[in-house]
């Protein structure tokens, strides 16, 4: 989370970011903790943490992750997860006119230890993203004040090549 040095004030992107960190804290995963805050002109218009569907048990209920359990990594194994995506929370919950043009702030954190996770989305998430019309995505990419990654939305990876 970054904090005010003095009388300076947080910058903007960090300030969604921290939002988006908020919400990650929200987060039922045992495996990654992740928050989402679209913003558009300055304004909040939707937040999202990763979760089972609302009325369905979460993993940190029931003690484990399919995941872990099957050493499973980032793009592995997303059919046996529980949980729907932060990014994809937050676009659920506004409409495309709302967000066309907006911006997409992502915070990810380690649940082990509280440190800050490099954050990406996944290419599914990022199929919504670019679908949704996002302009661009923030990621919070380490601790501390502007460490963070710009992409506009269509540059994010929303397929794996062949090979």
């Amino acid at each position: 989370m970054v904090k005010p040095k003095g009388n300076k004030r947080v910058s903007k992107y960090d300030t969604y970011l921290n939002c988006a960190e908020c919400f990650a804290y929200r987060s039922t995963c045992i495996k990654r903790k992740y928050g989402a805050v679209i913003v558009k002109d300055d304004v909040v218009i939707s937040t999202g943490y990763n979760g089972s569907p609302r009325g369905f048990e979460n993993c940190c209920d029931i003690g484990e992750c399919p995941r872990i359990k099957k050493n499973m990594h980032m793009g592995e194994g997303y059919s046996i997860c529980r949980a729907v995506h932060a990014e994809a929370n937050a676009l659920l919950n506004c409409s495309r006119e709302q967000t066309v043009g907006a911006d997409l702030y992502l915070a990810g954190i380690n649940p082990a230890d509280g440190s800050v996770h490099k954050a990406r989305p996944c290419p599914m998430c990022a199929r919504m993203i670019i679908q949704a019309g996002i302009r661009k995505v923030i990621m919070r990419v380490g601790d501390g004040e502007d460490n963070y990654e710009e992409i506009d939305a269509k540059e994010l990876e929303w397929f794996t090549k062949e090979e």
